[in-house]
């Protein structure tokens, strides 16, 4: 199984989260038994942000509960309004990270948005570095959107971490060629929004008024998994495995049996045969959900 690629994202237990999440923020032991079912399938990476509610000290009790907190690798982004060029603020906001997490290190810690790449040169990058000579984070990264900026970021010496977008209908990042060239440059890649933050599997019928222009592509994908025995979730997961192999996919779940659904969707190594023409135009009012119409 290939669950080590697999990270577990966290915002949904700090803050409800997702069009298509109906149940809202879960209360603690259902959050005890979503990372339980996971860590329990060899998920032991952990996505997390100190802007995501109190998803941070959710997952430190947990992790504390469980007895597992020397053997998760948790990554974590720093506040976006955080100022990058105060270093101080820096090193005592992660300080405050590892307290609510109840661990010694991160794994990862990276800025919570492309923007916050502008202050790299400007402070950030002596806090990180000090932050990883005194062992409490072991790379740094950032999270993007567009990438024109992931690929200026790429260059960057100190960022070893590129959190993006792509899912079956959003493939900007791949056909920029960014996880080609973060092969090339010992870069790793954690792949995001692999439901589009739930769209992609949201009922047809529940899609809001200002959505409707994704019904079509929405409808193409419904036939597509129905063409291949799957629902939109597993051929969502099937996807994200098979065509970026180098990548970390993170999921989120809001139920232990939806963490058991995605692990084994994700490990099915059965080629996926798709139309490659079948989301190439999807416009990206769809894809960037920033430009999603509030209704």
């Amino acid at each position: 199984m290939n669950h080590h690629r697999l990270v577990l994202g966290t915002v949904q237990l700090g803050m409800p989260y997702g069009i298509n999440n109906m149940s809202g923020k879960p209360d603690f032991d259902s959050a005890v038994n979503i990372v339980r079912a996971a860590f329990d399938r060899g998920i032991a990476r952990f996505d997390t942000a100190q802007a995501y509610g109190d998803s941070e000290e959710v997952l430190g009790r947990i992790f504390d509960k469980l007895g597992i907190g020397a053997q998760v690798k948790v990554y974590s982004k720093l506040h976006p309004g955080l100022d990058g060029c105060d270093e101080e603020a820096v090193l005592r906001s992660v300080d405050a990270s590892l307290k609510r997490l109840k661990v010694d290190c991160l794994e990862g810690l990276l800025l919570h948005h492309e923007d916050m790449v502008q202050a790299w040169d400007k402070g950030l990058k002596r806090a990180f570095r000090a932050l990883v000579i005194q062992g409490k984070v072991k790379a740094a990264g950032a999270s993007f959107y567009t990438p024109g900026k992931c690929f200026e970021a790429m260059d960057m010496e100190g960022l070893d971490l590129f959190q993006v977008p792509s899912n079956i209908f959003d493939h900007r990042f791949e056909g920029a060629g960014l996880f080609e060239k973060a092969r090339e440059r010992g870069k790793a890649v954690f792949v995001r929004s692999v439901f589009l933050q739930g769209l992609l599997l949201m009922p047809l019928d529940r899609v809001p008024s200002s959505l409707q222009h994704a019904l079509p592509y929405l409808k193409r994908l419904e036939q597509a998994a129905l063409d291949m025995r799957l629902s939109r979730q597993a051929l969502s997961l099937r996807y994200a495995a098979q065509r970026w192999p180098s990548a970390y996919v993170l999921f989120g779940a809001e139920s232990p049996a939806q963490v058991i659904a995605n692990a084994e969707a994700f490990s099915v190594k059965a080629g996926l045969r798709m139309d490659e023409g079948l989301f190439k135009d999807v416009p990206e009012n769809i894809l960037n959900p920033v430009l999603w119409s509030k209704t």
